[in-house]
């Protein structure tokens, strides 16, 4: 059976021990890690999961426990063995990529190389060569400065290769970027433990990496409080049959990844309870929605997504039910462009419909909706209450009250039920018409 190559063992890691501003970073973590593996330190900010990286690198000691790296205690090595574990066996990228601002990108990423007394010749090939295969070797000849953020996260990637370590260690190393640079970052990461079977691990607090990793330490207040197997790559490490079992959990972890195990449970039950599908096909249901509601597939390929069986990647809904989630999302989506058409007017004041024309178009959309035939009275309280709504005067608590109220006080004098279903409903509209972060 293979062994782990790197062994933690009830690991501490204590600043200012025995002074008065003592402080234990991490506390009592266990973990094994294998060779080839992409293991992800995952959770918020002062968590540990860095403390726990850079004690992997060498350069924090642990308070208690072992750690063993290799079958070693790298720590026992006098200094000039750590260097050389720290030169040879372990790469690391920033976050703030820590360029040399005076230096070329070339000279950049060739610079471990003098320390192993490589010749200039030997190390701007490595370099370059390195340079061209992360897509930055055209600028190899320029300063950091001259980049952007995702060129220059690139060099470093290429700088923590060089000398070729067995161990790569990224810490936040999209921390800084955008999207696009972002996700040419992780693919090149994904490269080095794919093809060049690197062991990888890496800090995170960002829920969309963790389908890269084939496991997940989720760290909270300095403990490993979960570890979590991603059922979508191939495991390396040994796991013995009946040992770990994939469940829906692990599903709603990728999806709630600050979640208790209490919480994730407390979900996975209510789904249950409140649902006619199962996870698998509400994950399905929401990834054919995301694309209706982008525009990327029209509503006959939408009600064509729901109703192909599982086997062949559909949701497995009978065409009727199709045709009716079909509609109400159609309507929804259309309701949404009138709002955020209407709320664009402080940027474009000729803008097609004015807020009154807006309450009277949604105010239809309800009313038909619903069945609910509305008097004089109760027809012009409501599009005032829509008008309010839509522009933030009242929340949706005071619009469903007000919805029961008697005409004669600007209300509508529905019954209790309808006023939920119609509050409900519009609510579900405005999401999809307001940005999250309109109020800033």
């Amino acid at each position: 059976m293979a062994k782990p190559l790197i062994i933690a063992r009830d690991l501490s890691i204590i600043y200012n021990k025995g002074k008065s501003n003592e402080f234990k970073a991490l506390s009592g973590v266990s973990t094994d890690i294998f060779e080839g593996e992409y293991i992800i330190l995952f959770g918020p900010s002062g968590c540990g999961k860095s403390t726990l990286m850079y004690s992997i690198q060498g350069s924090l000691p642990p308070g208690e426990g072992t750690l063993l790296i290799k079958g070693d205690d790298v720590y026992s090595y006098p200094p000039a063995e750590r260097v050389y574990f720290q030169r040879y066996v372990m790469g690391i990228i920033f976050q703030s990529f820590n360029l040399i601002p005076s230096l070329s990108v070339l000279d950049n990423v060739a610079l471990p190389m003098i320390f192993c007394d490589a010749d200039k010749t030997t190390r701007d090939r490595r370099a370059q060569s390195l340079l061209d295969r992360f897509g930055v070797g055209h600028v190899s000849h320029k300063i950091p400065a001259m980049l952007s953020g995702g060129q220059q996260q690139r060099v470093s990637v290429s700088r923590s290769m060089v000398n070729d370590p067995k161990i790569l260690l990224a810490d936040e190393p999209t921390g800084n970027l955008d999207s696009v640079s972002t996700q040419q970052v992780m693919d090149k990461i994904d490269e080095i433990n794919t093809f060049d079977r690197r062991t990888i691990i890496m800090v995170s607090h960002n829920a969309a990496h963790l389908s890269y990793a084939h496991r997940v330490y989720y760290l909270k207040d300095g403990k490993v409080v979960r570890e979590v197997v991603n059922p979508q790559r191939k495991q390396i490490k040994p796991v013995r049959e009946g040992e770990t079992i994939v469940t829906e959990l692990e599903q709603l972890a990728r999806l709630f990844p600050y979640d208790s195990v209490e919480t994730l449970r407390v979900k996975s039950l209510v789904n249950y309870l409140t649902q006619d599908y199962s996870f698998d096909q509400l994950m399905r249901l929401e990834k054919a929605t995301s694309l209706f509601i982008q525009g990327k597939i029209d509503r006959d390929s939408y009600i064509k997504s729901l109703i192909l069986p599982l086997e062949r990647g559909g949701v497995q809904v009978d065409e009727k039910e199709a045709r009716r989630m079909s509609t109400i999302a159609q309507k929804m989506i259309t309701q949404g462009d009138d709002i955020r058409r209407y709320r664009a007017r402080k940027d474009n004041d000729g803008i097609f419909f004015s807020q009154h024309k807006l309450a009277e178009r949604m105010k239809e959309h309800l009313i038909h909706g619903h069945r609910i035939k509305l008097s004089k009275d109760q027809d012009k309280n409501m599009v005032e209450m829509i008008a309010d709504r839509v522009t933030g005067v009242i929340e949706d608590e005071e619009m469903n009250e007000r919805m029961m109220k008697g005409v004669r006080s600007g209300g509508m004098a529905l019954s209790e039920k309808e006023a939920d279903d119609l509050t409900r409903y519009f609510e579900k509209v405005i999401a999809q018409g307001v940005d999250v972060n309109y109020k800033n």
